[in-house]
């Protein structure tokens, strides 16, 4: 793992050595009478009980206020992250915009965004404050939107050509932003040519998956039962059937989507190919998918179940998933690439879980761990609840020093603004702040919402599909995958074709629309985005918790080396408050509004505040700056 700027560096670890000094001149003193000499004895032996009576009570007093600064320092909960400052990555200063590639930008008419449309929108990126460009699977897959991959060491042919990606990362590097990619190492799709010769046996490929003949007792013995009872993500048993082959294959994901058997040496050599491929194209890193489930257990054996039920929750998958295997996989993997290329200071990352989180072996392979701890809170929440998220997250990531990068939306869940409503835009600003990078999924930044209306024969995801009409829309992943809305031409800006490859959500509004109100959600995140990097307590400090309850939730940036500081409250109940910060310390009398955040719009102050009086409406957010105390 690349060192943290937390190391200080050998010049500031140096000491200046000095020599010995001289020996101090022995005095001699004439006895002048044996009296004498007893008086001297007697005296030195009073001056050094005084002394040992004098350095005992410093001694205890010391202790004592150990100990009591212990405890008031303890209550405090302070949650350091990167107490040196200096020396920064990119990567752990950085804002990070998630694009899925097929909505965002189509430049050649086809209804499907592509890499030369990404390309004429990264003066847009820069102009929001984007440091990271994070781009949904572009691997060659059979379908446009699924995972289901043909060829590793291929660009997905709806997005361009090679040399379109090898532009699209060298002029973004222009701008001096970073380009990472996800890559799929789980699974191929059933379409790839590696399952096509599997399912005929033939070498090499026979055993790049994980094939089993099953067990007896199969309905009047015409098929073999499935090996054991795990459990698909999509529910349902996750082997499938292949009749060519007549065995079972195990695809923990879609039926589409076999897993990839990498208790075969042959796989890790592929996935090192792929891997060298794609750094060559320039990509600065990369964002590992599906990695806890690499490996399973080898002899097939049975998970525990809650129920009898054929759904995923009911199940324990310890059989299935984070297996030590699976991790030290990313290492053979991804060291051998990676590491030659470090002075160009690469980077892994993955999303975070409480099993990775608890083994120190694995998390050193990390730079970065995404997390989406916020956006498991419930739709309604309260400030105890949130407070006990953001803890719970930033223990785990000071114990391994891994930077947290804090997502809330992605292409497999539904858009934020759809299910927070009216605590959305407050949650991006909360993340913006917290310790670590924050993330934006393309279209978070003008509160794009889930498309409701698409009708099945519009549905692109495969498994909404399969559910057939009566089903497709509880499952579908389509509605929060709609195009970005551009402006208020023909399907928003995104494509010039009659029919783009999902509907765009005519109910959101445009990003020329916010970009002409100063006080859209749009400038909130840009403004807000620009504070951070300019202030050393909010890219590093540390941050403390003053006031939580029920319906307010309030935390403090500040850094040892900076004499501003920042203080976030947020209320998230029903009613104004007022509130009193008298008892924190180290916050100045006088604060200063840098701005007032609300669901309907937000303005941009620099009004005084008293600390003892500060007043938070319903749903409001508000930053002040202090100066620390």
């Amino acid at each position: 793992m690349a060192r943290s700027s937390s190391d200080s560096s050998d010049d500031e670890r140096k000491t200046v050595r000095i020599g010995p000094a001289p020996p101090i001149p022995k005095k001699t003193y004439a006895t002048k009478s044996s009296t004498m000499q007893k008086r001297k004895k007697q005296c030195c032996l009073l001056i050094r009980k005084k002394w040992f009576i004098a350095a005992m009570s410093a001694f205890i007093l010391l202790l004592i206020l150990a100990i009591v600064l212990g405890v008031t320092l303890g209550g405090k909960n302070k949650s350091v992250v990167y107490s040196n400052p200096v020396n920064m990555t990119w990567w752990q200063n950085s804002t990070i915009y998630r694009c899925y590639v097929t909505s965002y930008v189509d430049s050649d008419g086809d209804g499907i965004g592509d890499f030369k449309g990404i390309q004429e929108r990264l003066s847009y990126l820069k102009e929001l404050g984007v440091d990271v460009l994070w781009l949904s699977p572009i691997q060659n897959t059979n379908t446009v939107s699924g995972t289901d991959v043909i060829d590793a060491k291929q660009v997905k042919i709806e997005y361009g050509l090679q040399q379109d990606f090898r532009n699209l990362v060298a002029a973004a590097k222009e701008m001096g932003i970073k380009v990472i990619m996800d890559i799929i190492l789980n699974h191929s799709g059933s379409a790839h040519k590696w399952f096509k010769q599997s399912q005929l046996s033939t070498n090499p490929y026979k055993d790049y998956y994980i094939w089993s003949k099953g067990k007896l007792g199969g309905l009047n013995d015409t098929k073999p039962l499935p090996p054991n009872n795990w459990i698909s993500l999509y529910n349902g048993s996750a082997w499938q059937w292949s009749e060519s082959r007549q065995e079972y294959y195990l695809r923990q994901f879609w039926k589409n989507e076999p897993d990839l058997n990498y208790r075969n040496p042959q796989i890790i050599q592929e996935m090192k190919t792929a891997v060298n491929f794609w750094l060559e194209l320039g990509v600065d890193g990369f964002y590992l998918r599906d990695v806890s489930f690499l490996y399973e257990d080898a002899q097939l054996t049975d998970e525990s179940q809650l129920s009898s039920s054929q759904e995923y929750v009911f199940h324990s998958h310890n059989n299935t998933r984070d297996l030590t295997e699976s991790y030290q996989a990313v290492n053979d993997i991804f060291f051998g690439a990676i590491q030659p290329r470090m002075n160009a200071d690469r980077v892994l990352l993955m999303e975070t879980n409480d099993r990775v989180m608890s083994d120190e072996k694995w998390f050193q392979t990390y730079q970065m761990m995404t997390t989406n701890a916020l956006y498991k809170l419930n739709s309604t929440f309260d400030g105890l609840q949130l407070k006990a998220v953001v803890e719970h997250s930033l223990e785990a990531f000071n114990k391994t020093h891994v930077w947290p990068i804090w997502s809330l939306g992605d292409e497999t869940k539904s858009r934020i603004s759809s299910k927070f409503n009216q605590l959305a835009v407050g949650l991006q600003v909360t993340q913006i702040f917290l310790p670590g990078s924050s993330s934006i999924y393309y279209g978070e930044e003008i509160m794009l919402s889930n498309n409701p209306s698409i009708t099945y024969d519009q549905t692109v995801d495969s498994a909404a599909k399969e559910a057939g009409q009566s089903n497709y829309n509880k499952i579908s992943r389509d509605p929060f995958r709609t195009p970005m809305k551009w402006n208020s031409s023909r399907n928003a800006g995104f494509t010039v074709a009659t029919n783009p490859w999902l509907p765009v959500n005519n109910n959101d509004p445009t990003v020329d629309l916010l970009k002409s109100r100063t006080n859209s959600v749009w400038f909130t995140i840009k403004d807000m985005i620009s504070l951070k990097k300019s202030s050393l307590a909010l890219t590093n400090g540390t941050i403390e918790f003053p006031m939580v309850d029920a319906d307010i939730f309030s935390f403090t940036r500040v850094h040892a080396t900076n004499n501003t500081g920042f203080l976030i409250v947020w209320n998230v109940g029903n009613q104004r408050k007022t509130l009193s910060f008298n008892d924190v310390q180290y916050i100045s009398n006088d604060m200063t509004v840098i701005r007032k955040v609300k669901p309907e719009g937000s303005r941009t102050e620099s009004a005084p505040v008293k600390k003892s009086d500060v007043s938070v409406d319903s749903k409001e957010l508000i930053v002040f700056s202090f100066w620390k105390q």
